[in-house]
């Protein structure tokens, strides 16, 4: 059997076989079918093909991916033949399904004047008869017989001595679901990177008041009594449990990041921010890809985002900033490919614009590209720029918690585009509040370019740094990332 999309452009129909096990679909440079549609995220899409079964993922892209005029589901939406796939602005693809001609072998062809004759049928042996039985033909078995005897007896006198003796058992984090041995113990090291051995905000059960290296960012002293969540990785939660999960690792990642008066999240923001969990939590079994580029394997994307933590960590520590806002804000704009360049120009692992990196002190190059990189390219002093911005965007919206994340929001349009944008909604004198959270809850009074883009970027950050800082609850053999500090 053989896939593809057929695809109407300009009045003219092409082909789009579909023959890897996943293809990433988007206008950046780095996936596998660019397509020529500026209403597509960069990475917008990814199809899986499985044997006869082919099944389509929206990455979290700003204007989704419908099949069949309905919004792919989290976990895919698996195509038949002959159903309509839409995304971005204009992009329309037609899934079929064509059925392959077995090659025909000439000498395979039968024989014309064989086949005018009547079968005859093959005379069949009579089955030689069975030898008649003797008390020797039951030895074996019953030597074999005895020997399982005496092994289960064996066995079960072993078991019962060994839990007679055994004493009090370790048990695993009801909350998390965590090894109780300590990072110390563990052969945890993915690399050259190394983890520190204290443990995160964001993935235990209690608020470690003493965590945090930044004194200027308010943290919470103690963190409101939850219901326990099964001890199980999230891939294995009930669609129920999911949500709890996320709500819950969601207020963590908003009282670190600066606000510990958060309110609770919105269950729109919730349902936003679970969309952008799934869609990672599908790259899980994606083989991994050559280079860097968007749509890797996760663990192989957690990794690269291992190796660069320290460099962020130090810098944004330095300008007094959460270094967790630099960990996933890299990794939204760049999944930490230090030298990926967007299609619209900007560049490295916080996707500079050329005005904007020299404007944080970093020596640009005109023309500057993967190939003839500039100081864009390189991890420390791109951390340092972007700790530098970040602390610029901070000051723009206030000193109050909820300054964070409404910065965050501005991060990926640089000084004009969503931060002017944002401004305008904040000052439009409608009553809204300087509270990102609550501006989704009102979104009937901002504009469709805040809607469909800032929407987008904030909650995706908040699933990168749940999944970042609770790496085992997602299947992946890594610390959190924020313990990577060599």
């Amino acid at each position: 059997m053989k896939f593809l999309f057929v695809q109407e452009v300009d009045g003219e129909t092409r082909e789009i076989v579909l023959e890897k096990e996943h293809t990433t679909i988007g206008r950046a440079t780095d996936v596998d079918l660019q397509l020529d549609d500026q209403g597509l995220s960069r990475l917008n899409s990814t199809i899986y093909l499985d044997a006869d079964t082919v099944r389509i993922v929206d990455n979290g892209s700003t204007n989704g991916t419908l099949v069949n005029d309905e919004p792919a589901s989290a976990d895919g939406t698996i195509l038949d033949d002959g159903d309509v796939v839409k995304m971005g602005s204009s992009t329309v693809l037609k899934f079929k399904r064509v059925a392959e001609e077995a090659p025909v072998n000439a000498d395979s062809q039968p024989d014309a004047s064989a086949a005018e004759l009547p079968p005859v049928a093959a005379p069949v042996a009579a089955p030689p008869p069975a030898p008649a039985p003797t008390p020797l033909n039951y030895l074996p078995l019953a030597i074999i017989v005895g020997a399982i005897f005496v092994i289960g007896i064996s066995a079960a006198v072993i078991a019962m001595t060994a839990f007679a003796g055994k004493g009090e058992v370790a048990s695993t984090n009801p909350y998390t679901g965590d090894d109780p041995t300590s990072a110390s113990d563990r052969d945890d090291d993915p690399g050259s990177t190394t983890p520190t051995s204290s443990p995160s905000n964001f993935g235990s059960s209690q608020t470690d008041t003493n965590a945090s290296t930044n004194s200027d960012l308010p943290i919470a002293q103690s963190t409101p009594a939850k219901p326990e969540l099964p001890a199980k990785q999230y891939s294995a939660m009930t669609d129920a449990e999911k949500r709890a999960y996320i709500e819950d690792r969601a207020m963590r990642v908003a009282q670190i990041i600066g606000n510990s008066t958060s309110e609770k999240i919105p269950s729109d923001a919730v349902t936003r921010i679970k969309g952008f969990v799934d869609a990672y939590v599908s790259r899980t079994k994606v083989k991994p890809l050559s280079g860097c580029r968007f749509g890797d394997n996760l663990q192989a994307t957690y990794t690269r985002a291992s190796k660069n933590a320290p460099f962020i960590i130090r810098a944004f520590n330095e300008k007094g900033m959460d270094p967790r806002i630099g960990l996933y804000l890299a990794m939204i704009e760049s999944e930490h490919c230090t030298c990926l360049q967007s299609p619209t120009g900007p560049l490295g692992m916080f996707q500079f614009t050329q005005a904007t990196g020299r404007l944080h002190g970093l020596n640009i190059i005109p023309g500057a590209t993967p190939a003839h990189p500039d100081e864009r390219c390189e991890p420390e002093p791109a951390s340092r720029a972007a700790a530098s911005y970040m602390k610029a965007l901070a000051g723009r919206y206030g000193t109050g918690p909820s300054s964070i994340p409404l910065a965050i929001g501005s991060y990926n349009s640089g000084e004009g585009g969503l931060s002017s944008n944002l401004e305008k909604a904040l000052s439009s004198g409608s009553g809204l509040p300087r509270e990102f959270w609550t501006l989704i809850e009102k979104s009937d009074m901002l504009s469709k370019q805040f809607q469909a883009e800032n929407f987008k970027y904030v909650p995706k950050f908040f699933a990168a740094a749940i999944i970042g800082e609770n790496p085992r609850d997602f299947g992946l053999d890594l610390n959190p990332i924020s313990t990577y500090t060599k």
